[in-house]
C-alpha cells in the first residue's frame, strides 16, 4: 500500500514539476497565407521605420489591427474577408508628423485587387514643382515691388 501511495505521489510531483518547467515556453505556428504587405517611406532612401499603422475593415470604427512598421518601413497584415480595407500610417520626422491613408480592395482569394492613392500621393512631384513655381512667382513679385 505504501508503494502505491509513493508512486502516485511521485507521478503527481513529476506532473507538477513538468507543468512548472514548461509553462514559460512560447509556441508558434507558421502559416503560408495571403498577406498584404506595404512599404512606407518618406523618400526613396528614408523608410518610415517603426511608424504606427492602423488597419480598418471598410468603414468600421473598430481597429482590425494596430502595429508598427519594421526598420525598413514594411508592414504586413492578413485580411480575413474580401472587401475594402483602410490602412493609416503615421510617421514623424524633424518636419513633424506625416500621415498616409490608403484603401485596398481585397478579392475573395485574399489577394490585392486594387488600391487607391490620394491625388497628392499619385502626383507628388507635380505638386512639389507647382509649389516651387509658386514660390518663384512670389519672390519675383516681392523683388519687383521693392525695386519700384
Amino acid at each position: 500500500m505504501k508503494k502505491i501511495v509513493f508512486l502516485i505521489s511521485l507521478v503527481l510531483l513529476l506532473l507538477g514539476v513538468y507543468q512548472k518547467v514548461f509553462s514559460h515556453e512560447v509556441n508558434y505556428q507558421i502559416k503560408n497565407s495571403q498577406s498584404v504587405c506595404i512599404s512606407f517611406f518618406f523618400t526613396e532612401r528614408d523608410p518610415m521605420n517603426f511608424s504606427e499603422v492602423e488597419v480598418y475593415y471598410s468603414e468600421e470604427k473598430n481597429i482590425f489591427q494596430k502595429a508598427r512598421t519594421d526598420r525598413n518601413g514594411i508592414f504586413c497584415f492578413l485580411p480575413n474577408k474580401a472587401g475594402i480595407w483602410k490602412v493609416v500610417a503615421k510617421g514623424e520626422t524633424e518636419h513633424g508628423l506625416h500621415r498616409a491613408e490608403m484603401k485596398i480592395k481585397v478579392d475573395k482569394d485574399m489577394e490585392v485587387e486594387d488600391f487607391k492613392k490620394p491625388l497628392v500621393a499619385r502626383y507628388t512631384k507635380f505638386f512639389i514643382a507647382l509649389g516651387v513655381v509658386g514660390w518663384l512667382f512670389g519672390f519675383t513679385g516681392i523683388y519687383l515691388y521693392f525695386k519700384k
